[in-house]
């Protein structure tokens, strides 16, 4: 699945329109219908739709739903936002034929909505680009309150087509129907906070005007990914599954660097050796045989037996973790750097130019702002700047973390759909630390490894959401999962 802007979006249509002659009042229509058939299948039983409309096609293709509604049967109200004098175009021929059906806008109440059985959110389409006040404001504050179910058209009013920010107020929409492409601001962020269950059409419109414009992000299904791996001959040994070294585990983080390195093994490598300190080995084996555990003193000559480096979990920001990070950083190995070894990063990159790039940074959106100097909040309002500036500023495969995790090579752009809420819990990102590293030492590229860790593991968190509820999720049952979920390659076994 590709993502565009809302910009490219109105690109597209206006190219249907101008240059494949397709009128636009027929795409108006085509949007309507979709959207309106929607509506029957998911609410049979209403009698009575409240319909706002603002003064743009947004607000049009809410007269040709409400055209549609009356001529079924329905009961239906209209309720204008803004000045109708700037309606025209497509939009005013479809209102003026709503007015044709005996439907007159009525003036908004809380009694009217409080007639409603389904809310048609049609006020502000995906052109929005400033923060809603006045009327609008009161209006989607008020649809809030209400226990009535809401379609939003193309998106939910206020939010931001391309971020997935909310722009003041924003309706919250059980489902939201949208048009031409998959705006990019519906599934990041707080989009899929608003948008409800997302149904898209592309209108018919046919697939040439699409080359034109390029996307912001795509989505690939988690067995595309999977079928990257490498074959699994049946002369497989442990020498060829990857050798990975993990770095970290600090006084009171132990579990930090253990967990990254189950998470390497239930991945599927075939050796995995932790750096840390010397009395944390012995607990760390117990707890899990199969890992090999070093004092810091080995970290050059493991490190020479590995294909990759992992560091970060639990490494702490004490002088212990600060020259780990120092040593690690300065091996040829491809690495993967999280947690407090973003930190180290950061820091250093105020102080000199880094010395490599042939790594995967993994930032939740804190650390990604301590690695642009500037806070959470400006890197969480635009994610596709963010992560375009972090790529700028430290190269490699940046994976920014979050709802709606964005992987990004400098070329390439990728979200992933998956993940749920019950996954934000301590030790999360060491599963995937100990994940990606595990994909890099098979001999994946670091892109392919990144997308493949990612996408393996928001799936699993999702299973273990659907069998027992996001609350309580662990890491270390992710880590189980994805072991499960690695089965589903076709590409695993010769």
């Amino acid at each position: 699945m590709k993502l565009y802007s809302a910009q490219s979006s109105q690109a597209i249509d206006q190219d249907a329109i101008h240059n494949l002659g397709i009128p636009g009042i027929l795409l108006m229509k085509r949007a309507g219908f979709f959207a309106f058939d929607v509506l029957q299948k998911h609410w049979p039983d209403i009698n009575h739709i409240l319909v706002f409309c603002g003064t743009g096609n947004n607000g049009g293709d809410g007269y040709v739903i409400a055209q549609y509604a009356c001529l079924a049967g329905y009961d239906v109200t209209l309720i204008q936002t803004g000045n109708p004098n700037k309606i025209k175009g497509d939009a005013l021929i479809a209102l003026n034929e709503l007015k044709q059906l005996g439907v007159q806008p009525t003036p908004f109440s809380k009694e009217v909505l409080q007639n409603a059985d389904l809310i048609v959110d049609a006020i502000l389409g995906t052109g929005l680009n400033q923060p809603i006040i006045g009327e609008a404001a009161q209006m989607i504050e008020q649809i809030n309150q209400t226990n009535t179910p809401v379609l939003s058209v193309d998106i939910p009013s206020g939010l931001d087509a391309n971020t997935g920010t909310i722009l003041g107020y924003t309706v919250q929409a059980d489902i939201t129907c949208t048009f031409i492409t998959q705006k990019l601001g519906l599934y990041t962020f707080q989009g899929p906070e608003v948008c409800g269950k997302i149904h898209f059409s592309p209108l018919f419109l046919p697939k040439a005007l699409y080359k034109k414009q390029q996307a912001l992000a795509q989505n690939h299904p988690l067995k595309y990914w999977l079928n990257k791996l490498p074959l699994r001959l049946a002369s497989h040994h442990k020498g060829v599954s990857g050798t990975v070294c993990l770095v970290g585990g600090n006084t009171t983080m132990m579990g930090a660097i253990q967990l990254a390195g189950l998470a390497s093994l239930k991945t599927g490598a075939g050796l995995v050796k932790i750096i840390t300190h010397k009395e944390h080995g012995i607990a760390i084996t117990q707890a899990i045989p199969e890992l090999m555990c070093y004092s810091t003193e080995e970290l050059l000559n493991q490190a020479g037996l590995a294909n990759v480096i992992g560091i970060g979990p639990g490494l702490g920001l004490d002088e212990w973790g600060k020259q780990l990070f120092t040593q690690t950083l300065d091996l040829p190995l491809n690495k993967v750097i999280d947690a407090d070894a973003l930190k180290h990063l950061a820091n250093l990159a105020k102080q000199k130019e880094l010395p490599t790039n042939n790594w995967v940074l993994t930032p939740h959106p804190g650390e990604a702002a301590q690695l642009l100097e500037t806070d959470t909040a400006s890197v969480q309002k635009d994610r596709i700047t963010a992560i375009k500036q972090l790529h700028k500023k430290y190269g490699g495969v940046i994976v920014l973390k979050g709802n709606g995790t964005l992987i990004y090579d400098g070329s390439n752009m990728e979200i992933c759909l998956a993940g749920n809420p019950g996954m934000a819990v301590g030790g999360m990102g060491d599963i995937l630390t100990g994940t990606i590293a595990t994909f890099i030492a098979q001999g994946l590229s670091l892109w392919n490894a990144a997308c493949l860790g990612v996408s393996l593991h928001a799936h699993a968190g999702d299973i273990l959401a659907n069998q027992s509820g996001q609350p309580g999720i662990l890491p270390s049952e992710v880590a189980q999962v994805m072991s499960q979920l690695l089965s589903y390659s076709d590409s695993p076994v010769s």
